[in-house]
């Protein structure tokens, strides 16, 4: 952070009239200074697309103290369709994944964590653009970047495993003439596949 920040904020965002019809609930929201005093903004574009009834069982799940205690639940209570075996072990099935659905969503929210962790940091960063920070907020704040930095990289090893990349065009163009030129391992336009 500067000594003497320049105090501007930058919050105009611009739109279509095609993307506010095609997105109408598309938000902007500013995200907490982590490395600058450059401010991101997170872009949430939001269609009416259903959602899909999808049961992803998480690795980490068996490793967690109460998921025995959900597939219990779910193999002791009752199965409707009692016909023959092949429909009890269905309903069986069908019941665990309840449970197990019920109970991951007690479990931690990885992006409520990391949208509670930039409040917090955008507040202290506000905070500190009116006064000051005393010692103990400064720490406070560097441990909350820290964590936050720890959740994030959770968050991209959890994408990583579920998104591959086909193909990916990356194209270097000369920055400002104010700013230095980035020292980078690859060339000015390279594929990656």
């Amino acid at each position: 952070m500067q000594n003497d920040p320049l105090l501007e904020q930058l919050d105009w965002f611009f739109t279509s009239v095609n993307w506010t019809v095609d997105y109408p609930n598309t938000l902007v929201l500013p995200l907490a200074k982590i490395t600058s005093d450059h401010i991101p903004c997170k872009v949430m574009i939001g269609t009416r697309v259903p959602k899909s009834n999808l049961f992803r069982f998480e690795n980490f799940w068996p490793n967690h103290p109460g998921f025995l205690g959900a597939v219990q639940r779910g193999l002791a209570s009752a199965v409707r369709n009692q016909r023959d075996s092949a429909s009890i072990v269905a309903g069986k099935i069908k019941n665990v994944w309840y449970e197990l659905k019920v109970w991951s969503r007690k479990l931690s929210n990885l992006s409520r964590l990391i949208d509670n962790y930039n409040k917090v940091i955008f507040f202290l960063d506000d905070l500190e653009d009116h006064r000051v920070l005393q010692t103990l907020e400064r720490n406070f704040r560097s441990l909350i970047k820290e964590h936050l930095q720890t959740l994030l990289k959770f968050k991209t090893e959890y994408w990583r495993k579920r998104h591959t990349v086909k193909g990916l065009n990356l194209v270097m163009r000369a920055p400002s003439s104010f700013m230095p030129w980035p020292q980078y391992p690859f060339e000015e336009t390279q594929s990656l596949s």
